[in-house]
Formats: structure tokens, sequence, C-alpha cells
């Protein structure tokens, strides 16, 4: 079996763990400030979520479970990590969290 870098590393629990610190983070913090600027509640729960998915896919994808020679997939990462973070903020936010946010 060939040992080539993949467009998707495999996740260790030291990403997952990190991925979860960031995502509780960033939901407690982010609409705090979002709210301050007089977003409604819904919306600055999907910012703060799809915000803070993304950076925390981007920090794994690139930095903590790449490989030496993954550096050509980092870019394609990065936009697969923006489109899956703020896809699920919307999941969770509209689709399966109405009821929770009101």
């Amino acid at each position: 079996m060939t040992n080539e870098p993949k467009l998707i590393p495999k996740i260790s629990y030291k990403g997952v763990f990190i991925f979860l610190i960031i995502l509780f983070a960033g939901v407690y913090l982010i609409p705090i400030l979002l709210n301050f600027l007089g977003l409604p509640k819904s919306v600055s729960y999907f910012l703060a979520a799809g915000i803070s998915s993304s950076i925390a896919f981007i920090l794994i994808l690139t930095k903590i479970d790449a490989k030496k020679g993954d550096e050509v997939y980092f870019k394609k990462r990065i936009i697969i990590s923006i489109i899956v973070g703020f896809t699920t903020s919307a999941l969770m936010t509209f689709v399966y969290g109405g009821d929770v946010i009101d």
C-alpha cells in the first residue's frame, strides 16, 4: 500500500479534543460580542459556530494532523474546512436548534 498524502488525513484523538475545546470556547464567547453589536441571537450563534468550527478544522487539518508532504493540499483543506464549518453551523442553528435559541 502506498503512503501518499490524502486530502483529508486521519484525525487523531488530540485533534478531536482540540476541535471540541475551540468549538465550545467559540460558541460561548463569540455570541456575546455579536449580541453586543446588535445581531439577533440566532445569527450570532450561527456565526460563532461557523467561525469557531472553521478555525478548528483549519488548525487540525493543516497543523496538528498534517504530515510532511501534505502542503499541496493546504488550500483545498482550508476551503473544505470553511464550507463544512458553516454548513454544519447552519444545520445546528437553523434546522435543529431553533427551539433552543428562541
